[in-house]
């Protein structure tokens, strides 16, 4: 009864998290672009709050980096810097150049959202760490787990299709198969969170590079 209380818990910082960013930060212009350095710092302070809180039950699923961790990290970042400023370079000439910055965030390559979306990122996988350590049962397979968090993505991503210009469409698809890979990773190793952190980040980065190379006709449906 005490778990199922804390998910329910865990639950409620999820969407009073979002409630606020959607219904308070971005109509005063406070997004992903937009005064990003806000954005991020208001997503940092909720990590500090789940990693103050919960640092127990995270530190189940990671340990110190390793000098190998930040190596990876730091060639990731710089892959996904160096394929922004080529996409962007590509993308100048594209007939959808000039609603580039109608479309939403994700698909404008502009380089403030990877700062400000690596802070949400981070939000949301620490988020899942925790529920991951609520969510397992030891008394069933772990397979079983993995599915049933897979679904408990899904369900937590549901108010995103009622967001306009949120892609709601792509992301809830996605989300059930994101917790199952996240889960998978994070509950299969230490260093899981840092794999997860960066499939999660470069599906974001893929999908605005597949846009622009003509994936358009096909995302623009969704959008």
């Amino acid at each position: 009864m005490k778990k199922f209380s804390i998910i329910l818990g865990l639950i409620f910082i999820w969407f009073l998290t979002w409630f606020v960013f959607i219904k308070y930060l971005q109509p005063q212009g406070i997004d992903y672009i937009n005064y990003y350095a806000l954005t991020s710092l208001y997503f940092l302070l909720i990590i500090l709050f789940l990693t103050t809180v919960f640092k127990n039950q995270i530190g189940e699923y990671v340990e110190k980096f390793s000098p190998r961790d930040l190596l990876v990290m730091s060639l990731f970042s710089l892959c996904v810097v160096i394929d922004y400023y080529f996409i962007r370079l590509l993308s100048e000439g594209s007939v959808l150049n000039d609603i580039r910055y109608s479309l939403p965030q994700v698909l404008q390559m502009n380089e403030k959202f990877l700062i400000s979306k690596s802070f949400e990122i981070m939000f949301q996988q620490t988020f899942f760490m925790v529920s991951i350590y609520y969510f397992f049962n030891n008394k069933i397979s772990r397979y079983i787990d993995i599915l049933i968090f897979g679904l408990y993505a899904l369900v937590i991503h549901i108010p995103i299709l009622f967001i306009d210009g949120s892609m709601g469409k792509i992301l809830f698809s996605a989300s059930f198969f994101a917790g199952i890979i996240f889960s998978y990773c994070i509950s299969r190793s230490k260093k899981g969170f840092i794999y997860s952190y960066m499939i999660h980040f470069g599906f974001y980065v893929l999908l605005s590079s597949v846009f622009w190379l003509g994936g358009y006709k096909y995302i623009l449906p969704l959008i």
